[in-house]
């Protein structure tokens, strides 16, 4: 078995450029997100990167935002 290894801090050559990865989210999450993204004129993928890297930069808060200004983000499930 290999080890982990340390961190090596590479902030001088670090190029930070958009990536695309994967989440798991339950199926009205991405459908909630995919409606947001449509009113905002985006796309679920830049539309969720920018949600996370908000979250990650407000220091990952528990709840986060506590309320929405947006009536789509806002709508509970069951609405197709």
């Amino acid at each position: 078995m290999t080890t982990i290894p340390p961190r090596v801090d590479h902030k001088e050559d670090y190029d930070d450029k958009p990536q695309r990865f994967y989440v798991v989210a339950p199926k009205s999450t991405k459908l909630k997100l995919l409606k947001e993204s449509v009113a905002r004129g985006t796309d679920l993928y830049d539309l969720a990167g920018a949600v996370l890297t908000a979250w990650l930069d407000a220091g990952c808060p528990p709840e986060f935002p506590a309320s929405s200004p947006s009536p789509v983000a806002d709508v509970k499930g069951g609405d197709k």
